[in-house]
């Protein structure tokens, strides 16, 4: 072990340095607390430092500090050599960083004796060094892992589009690496198209590897064309097909439907998701679908209701998740349902994507932090015929 006597006392550091070099010790000398700082700034490896208190110049309790003030990544043992027993001088000594003491003339074996217990002090800081090295190597790995998935996830996200004279757009912004919310369209036929936007219940990986299989799942419409244009017939088969287990509790809520592109008649489902807002441009109003079901996975053998809406020429539809409403500020405010219906109603003269850009900037001042607590998911869609 480096350690280093600190002693302006010629005769005791010879002595001390003597003694430690043939317990194989590596020895360095100073005869003050100036010198010491000096050599503790440039030789990192001293790992125990045994001090007297008294020494003219910069004492004993003044290097403490200094050690103390400049501790790196590595910890420095120190033991105080003081001719004082009192107790109020060992608490002087605790309360600015002493690990331990030795009275003059010092007993060889009482430091041999403290010097192994401030060496098994280090080893187990070496140890735990070592540790969170490989901890942090691994998080490291993790991490690059999470980013992979994350760009994997964004890739599935369907992209801003135009289909049969209806078009899409979004906003996506996980509260962690991954995200649990999902969404998606596509055409059903030459003209019915599918939409969807889900939640899954938790945050970070399993949701998010749910979400994803999900996706896949209503994705596939290869054999079940027929089935994609009933919502309610969807909701069900997925309950079926994904019940929660105690282990897992991976419910999620949802909200589908599908469009007659031609006409502007929408079917819509829910399960337990925030009701979609039917945005009229025309008739300068906001008003949520509203409609019942539990989540899908929760309970077995639900049934779904469907109801149909007729859209006018520019009207819209707004689907997202409970991230948008449930949005805190710095005061524990929640953003809540009425502020979003007035949000929207600021953007009936503007276009899809300023709507989406609109809503966004809304949520992120009130939030004024980076970052979310919940997933904030939102699907915009708007009928042109």
């Amino acid at each position: 072990m480096n350690i280093l006597i600190v002693e302006d006392a010629r005769d005791q550091r010879m002595l001390l340095s003597v003694v430690l070099r043939k317990k194989g010790h590596t020895v360095l000398e100073a005869e003050d607390g100036m010198q010491a700082f000096a050599m503790l700034q440039s030789q990192p490896d001293i790992r125990i430092v045994i001090s007297d208190w008294m020494m003219p110049g910069m004492d004993g309790i003044e290097l403490l500090q200094q050690v103390r003030k400049a501790s790196g990544e590595r910890y420095t043992y120190f033991i105080l050599l003081t001719g004082k027993s009192d107790r109020q001088a060992v608490v002087e000594g605790m309360n600015n960083g002493a690990d331990d003491f030795l009275v003059k003339p010092v007993n060889f074996e009482e430091l041999d004796a403290r010097l192994n217990a401030g060496i098994r002090i280090i080893e187990l800081e070496q140890q735990l060094e070592q540790q969170n090295q490989q901890l942090s190597e691994a998080i490291h790995t993790i991490e690059v892992d999470l980013e992979s998935a994350a760009r994997t996830q964004e890739s599935l996200l369907a992209k801003p589009a135009t289909i049969q004279k209806v078009d899409f757009d979004w906003f996506f912004k996980p509260s962690k690496i991954l995200g649990g919310d999902m969404f998606g369209y596509h055409p059903i036929d030459s003209e019915h198209i599918a939409f969807y936007q889900l939640d899954v219940a938790g945050h970070g990986i399993p949701s998010a590897l749910f979400s994803f299989t999900l996706n896949n799942v209503l994705s596939d419409t290869s054999d079940s064309d027929a089935l994609a244009s009933k919502p309610s017939e969807v909701l069900a088969t997925l309950n079926n097909r994904f019940q929660t287990t105690p282990e897992s509790m991976l419910y999620f809520t949802m909200a589908y439907g599908a469009i007659n592109s031609r006409t502007g008649s929408v079917t819509l489902s829910q399960a337990g998701h925030p009701p979609p807002l039917w945005v009229s441009p025309i008739n300068h109003q906001v008003k949520p679908i509203n409609g019942e079901g539990v989540p899908v996975g929760m309970m077995p053998d639900m049934t779904y209701q469907s109801q149909t809406i007729q859209l006018q020429p520019g009207d819209r539809l707004f689907l997202y998740s409970d991230g948008i409403t449930e949005c805190e500020n710095p005061d524990g405010e929640q953003f809540g349902d009425d502020r979003l219906l007035d949000c929207l109603k600021h953007c009936l003269t503007l276009n899809i994507s300023e709507t989406i850009r609109y809503v966004e900037n809304e949520i992120r001042q009130w939030r004024s932090e980076d970052g979310f607590d919940d997933d904030v998911t939102y699907l915009l869609l708007e009928w042109n015929p």
